[in-house]
This record gives C-alpha cells, structure tokens and sequence, in this order.
C-alpha cells in the first residue's frame, strides 16, 4: 500500500492540460487584438506624418536643383544624380511617398504663391490630400 501511494503522488501531475494552455492562448489572442485595435489607427496617421515631412524635403532638393540649374528637373530621378553643377539632392528613397507612390509636382506653387513648388500625395487610408503646406 505505501508503494502505491508513493507512485500515485509522484506522477499526479507533471504538466499542463489542455484546457488550461486554451485558456492562456485564448487570453493572448485576445490581449492581441485589444492592442492591434489601439495601434493600427496610429501607424495610418504616422505614416501621414512622415509624407509630410518628405514632401517637405523633396521640395527643398526642387529648390537646391532649380539654383544650380535654374529650372526644375523633367523627372524626379534627377535629384539622385551628381552632375557638374551639384547633387545628388536626396536619396532614391525620397522620390516615393510612405505608401511606394510617386510624389506629385507643381512647379508653379499655388500653395506658396509661386515661392517653392508643391510637392504632395494623397493617403490611401484617409483619402487626405498630404503635401509641403500648412501645419
């Protein structure tokens, strides 16, 4: 009898049962998903941010480009290129937005007054107009 109580005692539990390790998986996913719905809206509008910010440094590679060459450049691709009178002005990676679109151009500056070109994109998330102006 002292045997069989001894065996008993000893292998009564060596590990976790199934319910238990479907009970903890079920409270990670769950925990997950919480997470993943407070942080998914905030990389759209960081994303948004960044745009902004690269837009504002393709116009002023526009800029350095027009004073060496006293026009703005036909294609983009031009401002990662050295040449006699300077560059490159910026990184292949700043001729793309944060989503892998190419930038828009208008020479012309409507947005200030003809000072520096706007540069701009639009976010597929919030189909917002994103660009060099305004704060």
């Amino acid at each position: 009898m002292t045997l069989h109580t001894k065996r008993a005692r000893h292998t009564s539990r060596r590990g976790f049962t199934l319910m238990e390790m479907l009970i903890v998986v079920a409270i990670i996913v769950a925990l997950a998903g919480i997470g993943a719905f407070y942080v998914l809206p905030q990389l759209g509008s960081s994303k948004e941010k960044i745009a902004k910010i690269n837009a504002e440094n393709v116009a002023k590679a526009l800029v350095a480009y027009k004073i060496d060459h006293q026009a703005y450049p036909n294609d983009l691709s031009a401002l990662t290129v050295k040449d006699d009178l300077g560059g490159p002005y910026i990184d292949a990676d700043g001729l793309v937005d944060p989503w892998g679109q190419a930038w828009k151009i208008d020479p012309s500056g409507a947005h200030h007054s003809g000072a520096k070109p706007d540069v701009s994109t639009t976010s597929p998330e919030s189909g917002k107009e994103i660009g060099n102006w305004g704060r």
